[in-house]
């Protein structure tokens, strides 16, 4: 006789389905707790004094070097998030290469990622967009 296996096997009537999709586990969330939590994120960098303001014109060409003696000079821990506009080019290129850097835009801007980093960059531009997205 043939060895079959189980009869929970997939070729048997009533067996297991053969390549069947994994669950999904996405749950929808209100946008008032979504914003809401957002607001939580942002004031505790504030009250840890993890958040700083970036000027978008502080960087004339892109330089990693430039970007990484900010970050030094600042004294924050990694993992770092920037929040720049699309606009501020020479920012995204200088800090992209950045070990556990994160760089974001306003309309990306997600709980998570905020909670992730342990230090938030904001460039001027973009302070009001994520105030917009909070509030």
């Amino acid at each position: 006789r043939a060895r079959a296996g189980t009869i929970r096997a997939p070729h048997f009537t009533g067996g297991g389905v053969t390549f069947a999709v994994g669950s999904v586990f996405d749950q929808k969330v209100n946008r008032k707790a979504r914003r809401s939590a957002l607001r939580g994120a942002l004031s505790s960098h504030v009250s840890n004094g993890t958040l700083g303001l970036l000027a978008a014109d502080s960087f004339g060409t892109p330089s990693t070097k430039q970007a990484k003696g900010l970050v030094e000079s600042w004294g924050k821990d990694a993992p770092l998030l920037l929040v720049v506009t699309e606009e501020e080019e020479t920012l995204i290129k200088s800090f992209r290469n950045l070990p556990k850097t994160l760089i974001t835009v306003p309309s990306e801007l997600e709980v998570a990622s905020v909670v992730w980093a342990r230090s938030l960059l904001i460039t001027e531009g973009a302070l009001p967009l994520v105030q917009g997205r909070a509030t």
